[in-house]
């Protein structure tokens, strides 16, 4: 164990590193050798993010300790570390009740504990615990790790260069800790247990929750005391870190409040919090909320930084990036608000999987005038960034009005320039997922059209299923294409009130004859006597199922 004597603070550094995605450095250590960076940041930036993160955990640190003056005082902040970046887990403390020591220098405190926090956060992934012990001048600091944490779903795992409190401020989100405490009273002369919960969404805290209150020491008959207003100057301190995590999850304090003779309120501390997760909903896609994760946190990041330079990033953001990161948003944290009167097919589309409902939101997405989709990504930017609650009664009814707009377009026959619009975008994400097919297409475009499975003209009948999904094209030969869209023009005119029931299975006659011919690219054109055969035996099945096809 290295002992490090800085002024009045005795630094005792035991580090034990254990975690995940890391490999063994030469003195004992673990480096972290996983996730690449993400785009605008580079090792030079991440070291920057890094120092500012560990100044703002120190100052954190500090702004609860600082306070705290009775000798034989114990507190411990358990950190996820990742890359330098820190997300406080747990707190406890011990040892309140003993008496006050001489004053320590906070400069040479907070310089001590950056340097902590420099100097071991940066290059390691693990669970760290900072216990700090109170003596008479000063704090002794013991810094190690756990050994079979797992990765918490709040914990960044990048730092963020940033200063300042979160916005909005903090005085306005723990108004409620403040009303739940003036509700509640201690005996005169003696002492209560109280629980409460904070609920959290990313950095903001959305309700406050009054758990347990148990009184521990009867004390006197006289009249109950109110609780100081340091007791929940003090909790705010300790909260003030676990909202640096992301996503929804709550934290729950515990406080021991103690009325002392002769004290006109009841003060108190908090003896412990921690972080309470919900448990995912059954049946979610654990890639796709990771995927999300992934690029929600770097929104937030940017965000956090910086919110004009987070919006304007934001607003560059590629449609595929956006669409994920919409239905991550819903797989992750429900987003009931977003339902409308009279209609399922959103949530029922956006709950269906990453990919599908990915593809299906970027195709509507693709029906919306240019400035309906701009309103639809700002205030869904806005939910996200600054919540739900962050929406006016106005704009709560916009974006409503935009998905039952959404709603309404799913249902309705796609207009001749939707198809062209769609078409296009078929034929460049077909592209994307086959890439080994890039060069034939581009090199004779008019030779390999693009072919939907399930026509275009029938999309409103799957109002819930993307049309362009992967599943549902097919890049084929232009001569088997004008077979296939003869077979379906003999449909359409036999069946022009076809029904769902009705295109799946004219889809399955044509896809069990012309399926050989799909993704195939061959050297010379097919031979006209097997397209012609399979155009045939298409034709007498569609016949037999549906009389009237000529």
């Amino acid at each position: 164990m290295t002992r490090i004597l800085v002024a009045t603070v005795l630094l005792s550094l035991s580090v034990v590193w254990a975690g995940c995605a890391t490999t063994h450095d030469g003195s004992g250590g673990t480096v972290w050798v996983g996730k690449g960076l993400p785009a605008g940041m580079d090792e030079s930036a991440l070291e920057q993010a890094a120092s500012a993160e560990a100044a703002r955990a120190a100052a954190q640190v500090w702004a609860v300790a600082g306070d705290v003056h009775e000798v034989g005082a114990r507190l411990a902040f358990t950190f996820w570390v990742e890359r330098g970046a820190l997300t406080l887990v747990a707190y406890e403390a011990s040892g309140r009740e003993g008496p006050a020591g001489r004053p320590v220098d906070s400069d040479t405190a907070f310089d001590s504990l950056r340097t902590v926090f420099e100097a071991y956060a940066k290059q390691r992934t693990g669970e760290v615990r900072l216990a700090l012990r109170r003596q008479e001048s000063g704090w002794a600091v013991d810094y190690e790790s756990g050994s079979h944490a797992q990765r918490p779903l709040e914990a960044k795992s990048l730092p963020v260069r940033w200063e300042g409190t979160l916005a909005p401020t903090r005085e306005a989100q723990t108004e409620g800790l403040a009303r739940l405490l003036r509700a509640v009273s201690v005996p005169a002369g003696g002492a209560a247990r109280v629980e409460v919960e904070a609920r959290l969404e990313d950095g903001r805290v959305e309700g406050w929750e009054l758990k347990g209150y148990q009184v521990t020491r009867p004390g006197a008959r006289d009249e109950p005391r109110a609780v100081s207003e340091t007791v929940h100057a003090e909790a705010v301190k300790v909260l003030l870190p676990f909202m640096e995590g992301l996503g929804p999850r709550a934290v729950r304090l515990e406080l021991v409040l103690v009325h002392r003779e002769d004290a006109v309120r009841a003060g108190g501390w908090v003896e412990g919090a921690r972080v309470v997760r919900a448990s995912p909903p059954d049946g979610l896609d654990a890639d796709a909320v990771a995927e999300y994760r992934a690029l929600h946190e770097d929104i937030l990041r940017r965000w956090r930084e910086g919110v004009h330079e987070g919006f304007a990033w934001l607003a560059q953001r590629g449609v595929e990036e956006l669409a994920l990161w919409y239905v991550g948003g819903v797989l992750a944290k429900g987003a009931g608000f977003l339902a409308v009167r009279g209609g399922g097919i959103v949530l029922k589309a956006l709950r269906q999987g990453k990919e599908a409902a990915a593809g299906w939101l970027r195709t509507m997405l693709t029906r919306l005038s240019g400035g309906e989709k701009r309103t639809f990504e700002r205030l869904w930017a806005k939910a996200q960034l600054e919540g739900e609650k962050a929406l006016s009664g106005g704009e709560r009814q916009e974006l409503r009005a935009l998905m039952a707009r959404i709603e309404g377009l799913a249902s309705t026959p796609l207009t001749t320039d939707e198809k062209n619009v769609l078409r296009g975008q078929a034929r460049q994400f077909y592209k994307s997922q086959n890439r080994h097919l890039i060069s034939v297409m581009d090199s004779r475009p008019e030779d390999w059209p693009v072919h939907h499975r399930r026509p275009l003209q029938y999309a409103h009948l799957f109002p819930a299923e993307d049309i362009n999904a992967a599943k549902n094209l097919a890049m084929v030969e232009v001569s088997v294409h004008r077979r296939i869209s003869s077979l379906w023009d003999r449909f359409r005119q036999a069946r022009p009130q076809a029904t769902a029931d009705d295109v799946l299975r004219t889809a399955d006659i044509i896809d069990g004859r012309f399926q050989p011919w799909y993704h195939q690219v061959v050297p010379a054109p097919p031979s006209a006597k097997a397209v012609e055969a399979a155009e045939k035996a298409a034709l007498d099945a569609l016949k037999r199922l549906f009389p009237g096809i000529e």
